[in-house]
């Protein structure tokens, strides 16, 4: 067999085969192969309507946090544990990040904070048929209060937790106070008021149960992403976050988000797209 003969033979071959694929197997012969988008563990806990372990999509938070790293070219896995086992694991290096948290004093020894995602409104439930009012933390050291584990209410009501001088009941569920509030068995409940009535919803689906809110806020701060301390990766991270996050703030995502946590329709409410996103 001559040279020729050979180069024309091959020549031939090559165009059956390429005439016998179909358009997408040709694209997608000739196109080279995308790697996987890296995957995010983020740590955080049942705390509708921030973050819903009954919505398929997570709640309101976890949707805004995956559409901001989505953007960025990341997935994001939620690992639901309860709050103080979550900063364990991040400070162990095994997760990327917790939410939600507010930054305060304590929290900046092992975390650095991204910028707000929303503002959180901490309240006093009580039940409704008990006569309570307070101005200052010392008015509450008679009553029997229902915390939860791993939990800040704010700087003045840790400080006196801390100190003893609160008569406290601590669990590590989230509802077990406004179960033992609804008995009678402790008095008051420090609880974010969209958290609270979303959770009376849940327990108590008649009625809401004999639970109300004093209008005076314990304590009122944003809600924020937790990333490592003294680690290149989640300062990265953290920079990449914040860089997206203003992004949405200026679609107005996070105004109609609070807007919606406020008013109970957070379950409605789904980020916006990018115009680079969709070309993408």
């Amino acid at each position: 067999m001559s040279y020729l003969f050979f180069c024309v033979s091959l020549r031939r071959r090559w165009a059956r085969m390429l005439a016998s694929l179909t358009l997408p197997a040709l694209l997608a012969a000739l196109t080279p192969a995308q790697a996987e988008p890296q995957t995010l563990r983020i740590g955080t806990g049942d705390w509708a309507p921030y973050v819903d372990t009954e919505r398929s999509d997570g709640g309101a938070l976890a949707r805004l946090i995956s559409a901001v790293f989505a953007e960025a070219g990341y997935r994001v896995e939620f690992i639901f544990h309860p709050w103080d086992r979550n900063v364990r694991m991040l400070q162990q290096g095994q997760l990327h990040a917790i939410m939600p948290y507010s930054c305060g004093p304590s929290r900046l020894n092992y975390g650095i904070c991204s910028d707000p995602l929303v503002r959180g409104e901490i309240v006093l439930f009580h039940r409704r048929d008990q006569a309570f009012d307070w101005t200052k933390v010392e008015d509450l050291l008679k009553y029997r209060i229902g915390t939860t584990l791993g939990y800040s209410y704010g700087q003045a009501f840790d400080e006196a937790l801390q100190a003893g001088r609160l008569n406290v009941v601590q669990s590590g569920k989230e509802d077990t106070s406004f179960r033992l509030l609804e008995l009678g068995r402790i008095d008051l409940h420090p609880q974010d008021r969209a958290v609270g009535y979303a959770m009376l919803r849940r327990l108590f689906p008649e009625d809401g149960g004999n639970i109300v809110h004093h209008p005076r806020q314990l304590n009122t701060e944003p809600l924020r992403l937790l990333f490592r301390k003294n680690d290149p990766e989640s300062a990265r991270l953290l920079h990449l976050f914040n860089a997206r996050l203003r992004d949405f703030a200026e679609r107005g995502d996070l105004k109609r988000l609070q807007q919606a946590l406020n008013s109970g329709n957070a379950d409605d409410w789904k980020p916006s797209t990018s115009a680079r996103a969709v070309r993408d």
